[in-house]
């Protein structure tokens, strides 16, 4: 399958690798696993807490050579719905995405086997929430299918779409590599959330450094928060 963008999609998913992760880096230690629904496309655990669906995941990320699998799981307690990040390497490696120690020592492959946008993508959905400092980020999303947060690639078309005469001034992601091997990434991206009678966004501006021997640090600024979207 050819996603909209030209890459291809990854239908399936290995439904055992799958389980296994969502049990050891997504479920709380002691939150008690019920059923467990196993098909070709997705895995479904339903715990005490939630409901757990977890599917391919779309990410540009998925053109890496190191890359065996990236899983979006969404936690779903109505009417809250919480997005992780998983990968599998080619190594057998599993990565916890939510955990910024975990996105940290993934920057180091920037520039070398993952796309700067690719990164950008994935700190623009994954680290959307309104807090992320703790060990585990949870991103909120307004429905089960709806991404927690979006890179913005395009401004005009992020303004189109955002369809608010209010809407800040944005910039498309830069990669500028350092003289020492480094690089800076910058970037903007926004959630989307709901308020009583109409939805908005929060708008961030991003800085991320990072090189191949070190992990990537950056720094989130809100530049617009509760950018309300006009009723349809």
């Amino acid at each position: 399958m050819t996603c909209a963008d030209g890459r291809m999609g990854r239908l399936l998913v290995d439904t055992e690798w799958t389980t296994g992760a969502l049990q050891r880096y997504v479920l709380a230690s002691d939150e008690a696993t019920g059923q467990v629904w196993v098909g070709p496309e997705s895995v479904t655990v339903k715990t005490d807490r939630f409901r757990y669906r977890a599917r391919p995941a779309q990410w540009a990320v998925v053109d890496a050579d190191w890359l065996a699998e990236a899983v979006r799981v969404v936690a779903a307690r109505q009417p809250m719905f919480v997005t992780h990040g998983l990968l599998r390497t080619t190594s057998g490696g599993t990565l916890h995405l939510n955990r910024p120690g975990v996105m940290a020592e993934l920057g180091r492959r920037v520039g070398a086997g993952l796309e700067p946008s690719a990164y950008a993508e994935l700190l623009g959905e994954l680290y959307s929430a309104w807090t992320i400092d703790g060990s585990v980020v949870r991103p909120f999303s307004v429905t089960e299918g709806t991404r927690a947060g979006w890179l913005i690639r395009d401004p005009d078309h992020f303004t189109q779409v955002l369809a608010v005469p209010d809407a800040p001034p944005v910039m498309p992601p830069t990669f500028v590599p350092d003289p020492d091997g480094g690089w800076t990434l910058r970037f903007f991206s926004h959630n989307h959330y709901l308020l009583e009678i109409r939805s908005a966004v929060d708008v961030y501006r991003w800085t991320v450094t990072g090189g191949p021997d070190r992990a990537a640090t950056w720094v989130r600024e809100t530049v617009a928060e509760r950018v309300e979207r006009p009723l349809p």
